[in-house]
């Protein structure tokens, strides 16, 4: 509560060579100058009027003591400021002593200490009372938070306050000066030894000793006291210049009140002392530093090291406070906040702003304290539904309910888990969302949000749903503050490596074309190894070609923010795509290059694998399914070879029994010389030589196979479910082959005729094409694939598809995939998975040619 103030004149004149001149010193100048006065012994404690008991002193100042007394009248303790005797006789001191007491007791407000009494000790000094304020200065309070921040310090100590309480002190320090500008009153001497905080949280602005008000009213009061300490001065004082008198405490001032620029002094004037308050809060240290007069010329030099540069190596330092401070401290007064009230409000805005922020981190606690549960419950759903695959690995289809209904169960339990998480889900959103209704910006929040709909953009973008993925992107936009720019761009990335390098690469794009993913010519790319080429979202058809091999297709699928790159499961480097010379392929042999592709997720396609990623190496399959014309050369050969009884075992036959069924009908006849010929199905239609062949079994397509691949010198075999799915999709999930539209014009299935269905030849339909040139693969016929059908598929080991043959006596049912030309549209999507006995045959079921390529090393 000491009054302490900094008093240099500037003489009139300037010195010749135009430097600023040196400032005389006045004998009043504090300890905060570094340059003190002579001062005359201390007189006998002072005598007080009968109504108070002198209870001692308090805080001595330059221009007067404090002591506590006690109100006898009215039983209180309250402080008293005595003017210190020396100055009885110095009528400037005297009236500013008159005006601090008037001015201070015409303010009303908390965060003023009220005037109770006033008068003069029969030695001629004033005395005022006020209410005694027990707590720290504001610069105490700096001091302590700053050594408590640093570990290192000497004084390092838990402090009573944190940097959120010390600024919330500040703004209603802040709020009390912009109370005195609204009453048109400057103080002057803000700094933080004349701030005050009370152990109750108060806060007070004290000694209004240098205060001034702007606006004077027209009418003077009695008394010896005026309306501010320099209105009291003798104009005709030689040591007062034309510039006026330069008062405040150097490290604090603006420029020009360090000047003597009376005129200038006003509101801008406090809010640069606050300002520089609020530097000394951040930093913990004032914004210069050294004695009075060093000090008083770096504020006539210019600004102070910026916030944000002083502040390293100690606390955090929000940029939105470091910019409320930079205004308020410009040199221009213009340049800052008008008043007091104006920076009061941005700090009140901010710690607003803080407080939201805590308050919506606090309820964000409690959305990241789900995640834990949400993903323990989604890895217990997991193994529930392993365990329960497992567990269906043994039943039979046709083994009675006792046998299935443990089964059933772990199932149950697996989609009860299921369930959990996600309501455990919405829970979650639901914390998330309430943490932005307390503070809508809140980037954690928003952060966690975008992280959330990201994925769900991608999952729907994988499934081809195209409604949820809109709406998952406009939430994504919403909540991303920019760290998903290039996500939401849709830009990837390509990379692609062949053996042998060097080889042309074009690029063509898929694009709708009447419901038919059409690939359409871009641009060319160059020669391999092509590296990181940037692409637009989208499925793409590379073609590649080199002299002397055949020409490939590669169909890549280039998703947000991804690479596709070939790098194969486990591997690092690109996988290089083995280009086959012209020779190792026919003319209806289809290549599909080893690389990812997208399996299942097709709720819509009968027993549909769950949608996953997978690696499927190099293989190549027939364009066509095997004709009648080709399994008739088959048999054929088989009677060539003395085979007959093979042969007979491989006709396809009536497809209403088992092959040792008694009406075993047989659907190929025999010329007179036992040749076989083509012969009528059972709607007694004429098989034609380029229908595809079906009523076969299992082991008569096996044995096909290995008459192929005896008689070419190639490892031909029944292809894999698994790759015949990668064959007819592609790598981009696609439904069908031509896309995603079902239509029975594209294909051969029970929709596609006007009258009684039939099989159709294996040209017709040439929409019915894979982007690999596969043909057929969802209507026609069906094929059966090597392995046996499974519930949960074929075995993949981490990423990768392992090939798996059936053994010829194994009696599980073999996996069979297409659609037929009797079954309907939804059975021809891509995902449909069926089975069938291996001795069982059926009208739609016939049988297709693959190899791997290139052959894999032996024990592979």
């Amino acid at each position: 509560m000491a009054h302490r103030s900094v008093s240099p004149r500037v003489p009139d004149a300037a010195t010749s060579s135009g430097d600023a001149p040196a400032p005389t010193v006045d004998p009043t100048m504090d300890d905060d100058s570094g340059i003190r006065g002579t001062a005359p012994a201390e007189s006998a404690d002072p005598s007080l009027p009968p109504r108070y008991q002198d209870l001692g002193r308090l805080a001595r100042g330059a221009s007067g003591d404090v002591r506590r007394v006690l109100d006898l009248l009215l039983g209180r303790v309250l402080a008293m400021k005595v003017l210190r005797w020396e100055h009885v006789g110095d009528p400037r001191m005297r009236a500013r002593f008159i005006a601090e007491t008037e001015l201070t007791a015409q303010l009303q407000h908390p965060g003023i200490i009220p005037v109770h009494d006033r008068g003069t000790f029969e030695d001629g000094r004033l005395w005022f009372t006020m209410q005694e304020v027990r707590g720290r200065t504001f610069d105490k309070v700096i001091t302590d938070l700053h050594a408590a921040a640093d570990p290192a310090s000497p004084k390092a100590q838990p402090s009573a306050f944190t940097f959120r309480r010390a600024l919330d002190a500040f703004a209603r320090l802040a709020q009390t000066v912009a109370y005195a500008h609204g009453e048109g009153i400057v103080h002057r001497d803000l700094k933080p030894a004349n701030l005050m905080v009370g152990d109750l949280g108060e806060a007070f602005v004290m000694d209004w000793g240098l205060s001034r008000r702007l606006d004077p009213p027209s009418s003077p009061r009695g008394g010896e006291g005026a309306e501010d300490a320099e209105d009291a001065e003798d104009p005709g004082d030689p040591s007062h210049t034309r510039h006026g008198e330069v008062l405040g405490t150097p490290a604090y001032m603006p420029p020009e009140q360090a000047q003597g620029e009376r005129a200038l002094h006003g509101p801008p004037s406090d809010v640069y002392a606050l300002g520089a308050i609020l530097y000394h809060l951040l930093v913990g240290r004032p914004p210069y530093g050294g004695s009075g007069l060093a000090v008083w010329r770096q504020v006539l030099a210019g600004p102070p090291i910026p916030v944000i540069e002083a502040a390293q190596g100690g606390m955090p330092v929000p940029n939105e406070l470091c910019a409320i401070c930079e205004r308020a401290m410009q040199r221009d007064p213009a340049a800052r906040y008008p008043d007091a009230e104006a920076l009061a409000r941005e700090v009140v805005d901010w710690l607003d702003g803080a407080r939201r922020r805590e308050q919506a981190l606090g309820v964000l606690a409690g959305a990241h304290a789900l995640l834990p549960e949400i993903a323990a419950l989604r890895a217990r759903a997991q193994e529930s539904a392993a365990e329960a695959r497992r567990a269906l690995a043994s039943v039979r289809p046709y083994d009675p309910v006792e046998v299935k209904r443990p089964v059933w169960a772990l199932e149950d339990e697996a989609a009860r888990i299921r369930r959990e998480a996600a309501l455990r889900e919405v829970a979650w959103l639901q914390a998330v969302h309430g943490a932005l209704s307390v503070d809508p910006g809140l980037p954690e929040a928003h952060a966690l949000l975008a992280d959330h709909y990201r994925e769900a953009l991608l999952r729907a973008e994988r499934a081809r749903r195209e409604e949820d993925a809109a709406q998952a992107e406009a939430l994504l936009r919403v909540h991303d503050l920019g760290r998903h720019a290039a996500f939401l761009r849709g830009d990837g990335a390509l990379s692609l490596v062949t053996d042998p390098e060097g080889a042309e690469v074009t690029l063509c794009q898929y694009v709708l074309r009447d419901r038919r993913l059409v690939a359409e010519p871009v641009r060319g790319l160059g020669r391999t190894p092509i590296r990181q080429v940037a692409l637009p979202r989208g499925s793409y058809l590379l073609v590649v070609s080199a002299p002397g091999r055949a020409e490939v297709r590669v169909p890549v699928l280039i998703e947000r923010g991804a690479h596709w790159s070939g790098v194969a499961p486990g591997e690092t480097e690109p996988r290089a795509i083995a280009l086959p010379l012209a020779a190792e392929l026919g003319v209806d042999d289809c290549y599909v290059p080893a690389g990812y592709g997208w399996i299942g997720g097709d709720p819509e396609a009968p027993d549909s694998l769950p949608g996953r990623r997978v690696w499927v190496e190099g293989f190549v399959i027939r364009r066509h399914p095997v004709t009648n014309g080709e399994y008739l050369a088959f048999l054929n050969g088989l009677l060539d070879e003395g085979r007959e009884d093979e042969a007979l075992a491989c006709v396809p036959r009536s497809p209403l029994g088992m092959a040792e069924a008694a009406d075993d009908r047989l659907l190929y006849g025999r010329d007179d010389a036992g040749r076989f010929v083509l012969g009528g199905d059972d709607s007694q239609q004429r098989l034609a030589p380029d229908g595809p062949v079906a009523s076969i079994d299992w082991h008569a397509a096996m044995a096909h196979a290995r008459w192929v691949a005896a008689r070419t010198g190639r490892p031909w075999r029944l292809p894999g479910e698994l790759e015949r799915e990668k064959a007819a999709r592609g790598v981009d999930g696609r439904l069908y082959p031509w896309g995603d539209h079902a239509d029975a014009t594209f294909a051969c299935v029970l929709e596609s005729h006007e009258g009684v269905p039939t099989r159709a030849s294996v040209n017709s339909y040439p929409a019915d094409e894979s982007p690999y040139g596969v043909r057929g693969l969802s209507g026609n016929s069906r094929d059966f694939c090597a392995n046996v059908w499974r519930r949960d598929g074929p075995p993949i080991v981490g990423e990768r598809v392992l090939l798996e043959e059936a053994l010829p006596d194994d009696p599980e049912y073999r996996a069979v995939r297409g659609g037929g030309w009797s079954s309907a549209l939804p059975f021809a999507r891509a995902a449909a998975r069926f089975g069938l006995q291996p001795g069982m045959r059926r009208a739609t079921v016939g049988v297709r040619l693959a190899r791997s390529f290139p052959v894999p090393p032996r024990g592979r």
